[in-house]
């Protein structure tokens, strides 16, 4: 880890990542009797499954410019992966139960690191990587229309 003072942000996630790690179980989010977002935890593993993403509608997504990319954010994940990898912790984001993104200790970048900066995070899958950033764009768009 480098030498820069952690922020208070850091702390948070760092201590939030802890409580994780000793956790287990899973919950399921389901809006209108659909299921739309499923976390599993497991001993060193988060599992967050995107199964509908219009959930993220009723929610605000970005609160900068619309100018950034999808993988313009996925390289800003760094220091959340950089926190996880320290902890001993994955973050497995799947898009409709498949797997887009491996985030923490069991990222394996090849190409991925290229794209994304970081040694710390994994693109699974290109094809549900870029589903995914579709899929959350749409849903980000229509939330900022109902904002204006």
């Amino acid at each position: 880890m480098n030498s820069i003072r952690p922020t208070v942000d850091d702390r948070t996630v760092r201590g939030l990542a802890n409580i994780l790690k000793k956790s287990k179980g899973s919950v399921k989010i389901s809006f209108n009797k659909n299921p739309c977002l499923s976390v599993s935890l497991g001993s060193n593993d988060i599992r967050l499954d995107v199964e509908d993403p219009s959930i993220f509608e009723k929610i605000e997504l970005n609160s900068g410019s619309d100018s950034n990319g999808f993988f313009d954010k996925l390289k800003k994940a760094q220091k959340l992966a950089e926190i996880l990898n320290d902890c001993g912790l994955s973050l497995v984001i799947l898009r409709k139960g498949k797997e887009a993104f491996t985030i923490g200790r069991n990222a394996t970048p090849t190409l991925s690191s290229v794209l994304t900066g970081s040694d710390d995070i994994h693109i699974d899958s290109i094809t549900q990587a870029a589903k995914l950033g579709k899929d959350l764009s749409k849903s980000n768009k229509k939330n900022r229309k109902k904002t204006h």
